[in-house]
């Protein structure tokens, strides 16, 4: 006999159908077919509701957890930061390039010596290569 999955009740059966009904986002539906697949039988295995389902046992038990800790806003997708294109972060002012290259004259400075002086002198926190781009392609 296989281990029982445990879910935390934090819906009663026919409420947690009621909202899958509603629900749009066919990912989070997914994720709720297959909780209620478990709570509408206590003691189907854990195999049964992957093949069912198509899952890995990662991803069943990943959305059991979820559903555990947070009933449905557990299985909601968070949104997460993407390190992406840059979209949505501030252009440092062309001052800060200005006043570094000022400062360093007619030396040549290492870009973690210019990334270090923009920290220090601006609170700005810049990548090396926007620096390596912004001082080679002008401000």
């Amino acid at each position: 006999m296989s281990k029982l999955i445990k879910l935390s009740q934090h819906y009663t059966k026919e409420d947690f159908r009621d909202e899958i009904r509603r629900v749009k986002d066919n990912g989070l539906k997914l994720k709720m077919l297959v909780i209620e697949k478990i709570l509408s039988n206590p003691t189907i295995s854990a195999k049964e509701v992957q093949t069912t389902f198509f899952i890995s046992p990662k991803r069943m038990y990943e959305w059991i957890n979820q559903y555990n800790g947070e009933g449905l806003e557990g299985l909601k997708a968070k949104k997460k930061e993407s390190r992406g294109s840059g979209k949505g972060r501030t252009k440092v002012p062309d001052e800060v390039y200005i006043n570094l290259k000022r400062e360093m004259g007619e030396e040549k400075w290492t870009l973690k010596k210019r990334q270090a002086f923009i920290k220090e002198n601006f609170g700005i926190e810049v990548t090396l290569p926007s620096i390596a781009y912004r001082m080679k392609n002008g401000c």
